[in-house]
């Protein structure tokens, strides 16, 4: 993977929290996501994009 980001970088950038970012990457919604190990932070492509039909958390 060349640019990786991180869940929070990720969430800013789409108005979502981190969780539902972990969350997403879990469930393979987000492609080409990965971990070092089981408690380390997602690494997301830098161009990735949020699923189909996700809503921006309210402000």
């Amino acid at each position: 993977m060349s640019e990786a980001i991180g869940t929070r970088e990720f969430a800013e950038k789409f108005g979502v929290t981190p969780a539902t970012v972990s969350k997403w990457c879990r469930e393979g919604k987000i492609p080409n996501c990965n971990q070092d190990g089981k408690e380390s932070p997602w690494h997301i492509p830098k161009d990735a994009v949020p699923p189909v039909g996700y809503k921006r958390r309210k402000k």
